[in-house]
């Protein structure tokens, strides 16, 4: 399970890219994509600009004016699926 105090990072293999063909930023990954929408996107960038979960949803939460609990929740949920999904590792 992922907490505020774990860290990210894309899983082997898998890249952020911009799909010409959908004009849209995927993540691709061995035999599987996922079509990120732009909160998405910009989250998935700056989580490497970050040691922990937590760091990045303080920096977001400061940037977008947002509550901290919101971007949290919004955070974890996203970076869970993405971690099931097997494109992102965590530690």
């Amino acid at each position: 399970m992922l907490t505020l105090e774990a860290s990210v990072r894309l899983a082997r293999g898998t890249r952020l890219q911009y799909d010409a063909v959908r004009q849209r930023w995927v993540l691709l990954g061995p035999e599987r994509m996922l079509v990120l929408d732009d909160m998405a996107r910009l989250i998935v960038e700056r989580s490497s600009e970050h040691p922990t979960i937590g760091t990045l949803c303080d920096a977001l939460a400061a940037e977008f004016d947002a509550p901290l609990a919101t971007i949290q929740a919004d955070v974890l949920a996203l970076f869970t699926c993405m971690t099931q999904r097997g494109f992102l590792h965590h530690a």
